[in-house]
């Protein structure tokens, strides 16, 4: 009986404790510790008195710490924008010795991540402890949403409800299995770092392929068996992320944007522009007047407060600030919203913009990388790479296999957006369709070798085609001799003596000149070529390097390239003859006054007659 009467004076107790528990959370007075970036401080009453609890102590309530509260800033930010992982947020807060601890873990960091208390929203009550008789241990139990007890303070919002969500959603992602494979997401899948980071697999060992050199620009995948040869991998190879991303991303963006998609899209998006341009306009100038009212409300209050030494009054100010700043910040965001709904939309789009806008997928995707991986992962599933010789080179290709499912992209996309057709999606079987394709870099020689063969064709000659891209003669004509034979060049190993600084070309230093010496003297190639002591054919090259329009139309024409005109006698001594002619002089008299022919002078008064004939036309 007196165990009785022991367990029910107990269950008592706990209910009494339940019932101050929750007038407390309703509140928002302190219970128990506070998170990083949080701390506790005096409750006062209005005139400035301490607020003490039935059993004499001073009342508590949470605040904000000033000390540990940018590092809960510093958190969001590195996990969401830099992309940082649990881990490697844990090893830095413990090197900086966060809030005088060297304890932190992943675990730590994921449950900080997950705490609505960063956008001023305090939940209690959310699990319980119970004793499990079967297991005998103490259990953590969910209650019901009905027994959460929610308080809210806008004065304690440590991080923007956007920049939450986005780490609270990023966090729910890593914990989930993969909807292709029904495994749980590795640390590549997890967070990202390229596009295809936990998507490539060994198709022979089964083993993740992973990065394995990371500087900047230049990364590369491989499998780490591979390299060793062990457990029979025969992926000896590496490839650049560059040369697999674009190789894949351009298969995956052939399947799924073609023409008619794009079209469709660029339909409902002017669509959608169009509404936009109908809705009515938000006329802002009476909120921001409004605005600008308050904040010099506010701004008069807290100058009392600095010089009022009435502990007291300046409470009382205190309070009627919170309010005016509180009602602040609620015009702002009507402000800032109707910001937003009063912006003129952007022009209507077409379709080659659009393509434009398209045209470098690889750079558009890299925005986000982790989203975009994701993405790339629900739509590809694993995707499988072998390796195979490439017969008369030393490299050797990689070939993808992979099933492009567009409706599992869609249903992973539903279900994260809560959409009212994600049951629907869910119910529609999957259709795989089997790809393979190949990932090599293609030689520069290998991918100009059809154009320079149909430029020969055509009628250009080697030296034509070489300045048009800016190659030497001899390294155009072995790209021909591959286009006809199929013998690819063999330059063989050779020393390098010296430091490895090859001299610098001559005709890109002298390109402006030789342009001068052309257009404005008149000078043959000859004549510019003996001036600046170089060969004719490097005079050649300048000029088509300062003027590549001209000679990229032969090439692609079959004929000579046009440089312009020269004259013997110097752009000088026609300045003179025109001048000779405007003056009424005869062409007789002007030939033997300057030493030129005739019909030297009667071609530049022609030439002088059709200009003023086409400026004639063209007023």
């Amino acid at each position: 009986m007196f165990g009785l009467l022991s367990r029910l004076h107990i269950k008592q107790l706990r209910q009494k404790v339940q019932r101050g528990m929750k007038g407390a959370a309703q509140r928002g007075t302190c219970l128990g510790a506070l998170s990083l970036g949080f701390t506790r401080q005096v409750c006062r009453d209005s005139n400035g008195e301490i607020i003490h609890r039935p059993d004499g102590r001073p009342r508590h309530k949470p605040c904000i710490d000033p000390q540990t509260a940018p590092y809960r800033q510093m958190l969001y930010d590195l996990y969401v924008n830099k992309n940082w992982s649990g881990h490697k947020i844990a090893k830095y807060f413990n090197r900086l010795q966060v809030d005088g601890s060297t304890g932190w873990t992943c675990s730590s960091i994921k449950n900080l991540i997950k705490r609505p208390d960063a956008i001023g929203l305090f939940v209690w009550n959310r699990r319980r402890r119970e004793f499990d008789y079967e297991q005998d241990k103490y259990v953590v139990v969910d209650n019901p949403r009905s027994e959460w007890v929610r308080y809210r303070d806008p004065d304690l919002v440590l991080v923007s409800a956007k920049l939450w969500r986005a780490a609270y959603k990023k966090l729910r992602r890593a914990g989930r299995t993969d909807l292709r494979t029904g495994r749980k997401l590795s640390r590549n899948q997890r967070s990202a770092t390229t596009l295809f980071s936990g998507t490539l697999s060994c198709a022979y060992c089964g083993c993740e392929l992973t990065l394995y050199r990371s500087n900047g620009k230049f990364k590369d995948m491989h499998c780490r068996n591979g390299a060793l040869a062990a457990h029979g991998c025969l992926l000896s190879t590496s490839k650049s992320t560059k040369i697999i991303e674009e190789c894949l991303l351009g298969h995956i963006s052939d399947f799924i944007l073609t023409q008619p998609v794009i079209e469709a899209l660029v339909i409902r998006a002017n669509l959608f522009l169009e509404e936009e341009a109908r809705k009515p306009r938000v006329d802002v100038a009476p909120l921001k007047t409004e605005e600008k009212k308050l904040a010099a409300r506010v701004k008069k209050l807290v100058a009392r407060v600095e010089n009022e030494p009435d502990e007291s009054l300046c409470d009382g100010y205190h309070t009627r600030i919170k309010e005016l700043q509180t009602e602040l910040n609620e015009l702002r965001r009507q402000i800032r919203e109707a910001d937003r709904h009063s912006q003129e939309p952007p022009e209507p789009l077409d379709v080659d913009r659009v393509l434009t806008y398209l045209a470098d997928m690889r750079e558009l995707l890299n925005q986000d990388t982790a989203m975009a991986a994701e993405a790339i992962r629900t739509l590809t599933g694993p995707i499988q790479i072998r390796q195979e010789k490439i017969h008369g080179a030393r490299r050797c290709r990689w070939i993808a296999s992979f099933k492009l499912n567009i409706l599992c992209l869609l249903q992973q996309l539903a279900k994260d957006r809560d959409y009212a057709e994600a049951d629907v999606l869910a119910s529609i079987p999957a259709v795989e369709e089997p790809v393979e394709v190949v990932i090599d870099r293609v030689p520069k020689y290998e991918r100009l070798a059809p154009l320079f063969k149909r430029q020969r064709d055509n009628g250009a000659s080697i030296q034509t085609i070489a300045h048009a891209h800016g190659l030497s003669r001899e390294y155009t004509r072995q790209i021909l001799e591959f286009a006809d034979s199929g013998k690819r060049p063999n330059w063989g190993s050779v020393r390098r003596r010296g430091t490895g600084l090859g001299k610098p070309a001559i005709y890109p230093e002298i390109a402006d000149e030789v342009v001068y010496l052309r257009e404005e003297k008149k000078m043959s190639f000859v004549k510019i070529a003996e001036k600046l002591g170089v060969s004719d054919n490097t005079a050649h090259r300048a000029y088509d390097f300062a003027r590549p329009a001209g000679v990229r139309k032969a090439a692609e024409q079959g004929t000579i390239p046009w440089r312009g005109r020269y004259s013997h006698l110097g752009e000088e001594t026609f300045q003179k003859i025109r001048s000779m002619l405007r003056a009424g002089s005869k062409p007789l008299e002007i030939a033997q006054e300057l030493g030129c022919s005739g019909s030297t002078v009667r071609r530049v008064r022609q030439e002088m007659q059709n200009d003023d004939t086409k400026d004639d036309y063209a007023a």
